[in-house]
């Protein structure tokens, strides 16, 4: 059988997703702030990567925080390819470039945690003893703990500010990459917070505090990276939108099928709608009093549905031919 191929001829490209005025000036902030991040991020590990001593907390906080520098990275690259226009090789335009830094992010902290509990564990299993020695500074012999946590105190300090602000940006776009890499520079002062307390137990003579810290961070990592992973592999397969958080549906599928269900010959609603980056899309069922859908109405409900929010993009409204499928929920 010969397989005949359909008529060659040019697509026609998807209209990209224009963000509102307001949207544009908040991305353009984070996309600001991912450059500071990125700045401040990297002082920082290479204050602490000078006081690095022998101590495995050290060690493993030090890999925490250049793994904390690939978020705002891909947010950066993301940025930058989501802007280019929709064209005939990417024809449904390029929002799902927040999705695939995301993704690739969360296989990276996800390696790296593994591998970090491993060799924490094998430090605490073979009982080895870190030895952290004494510097002269201006004539007098310090211990080089004190400088090792000095720079992690110092390093705790940029995430605290930038985690928040990046939050607040995070819920004003709805944009999931950003909340995560929020959630790391959480992660990032905690890390410092427990990198502190190894070094002092070393101090105290506890050599097994450092491997118990170590391992701490590094688990922290892995589960920062598992969840990360897991939820940018539901993102990818078009799941039920949720909120920010995580913790529940999106209300904008609900606010769409009132929108919907609001219009006078609409009976009945069955809506889908998944997320691609900033923008949500997806197909509407109506049920209309005629068990007819005019060119009149699809424009209509098409309309309704985009002017509920600004992060809806386009969504395809037909008739549902199927009555036992119909359901007033969305």
């Amino acid at each position: 059988m010969t397989r005949t191929d359909p008529p060659a001829g040019p697509l026609r490209p998807r209209d990209a997703h224009r963000l509102p005025d307001a949207q544009q000036r908040l991305l353009a902030r984070a996309s600001r702030l991912s450059w500071w991040s990125i700045a401040l991020l990297g002082a920082t590990t290479v204050l602490m990567a000078l006081a690095m001593g022998g101590s495995q907390a050290m060690k493993t906080a030090l890999a925490e925080d250049l793994l904390s520098i690939l978020p705002p990275i891909g947010f950066l690259l993301a940025a930058r390819f989501r802007r280019r226009a929709a064209d005939t090789e990417y024809i449904n335009g390029r929002e799902r470039a927040f999705d695939v830094a995301f993704l690739a992010s969360a296989v990276a902290l996800t390696a790296v945690g593994l591998l970090l509990v491993v060799d924490g564990a094998h430090t605490l299993a073979t009982r080895v003893h870190p030895v952290i020695g004494n510097i002269e500074i201006a004539g007098a012999v310090v211990w080089k703990g004190w400088l090792m946590m000095a720079a992690l105190a110092v390093s705790a300090i940029p995430p605290v500010i930038l985690g928040r602000m990046k939050l607040r940006l995070a819920h004003e776009l709805q944009l999931k990459p950003l909340h995560t890499d929020a959630d790391m520079n959480k992660a990032d002062w905690m890390t410092a917070v427990a990198g502190i307390a190894g070094i002092a137990g070393i101090g105290f003579g506890l050599w097994w505090t450092d491997a118990a810290a170590a391992i701490f961070i590094a688990v922290e990592v892995l589960r920062d990276g598992v969840r990360n992973l897991r939820n940018a592999i539901r993102d990818h397969h078009d799941a039920r939108p949720q909120q920010l958080e995580r913790n529940d549906t999106d209300n904008l599928v609900e606010q769409a099928r009132d929108a919907l269900a609001g219009l006078a010959w609409v009976r009945g609603v069955r809506l889908r709608l998944h997320e691609e980056g900033l923008r949500l899309g997806g197909v509407a069922w109506v049920r209309t009093g005629s068990g007819q859908l005019t060119a009149t109405q699809r424009i209509e409900a098409e309309r309704r549905v985009r002017d509920t929010h600004w992060r809806i993009d386009t969504v395809d409204v037909t008739i549902d031919e199927d009555d036992r499928n119909m359901e007033t929920g969305a």
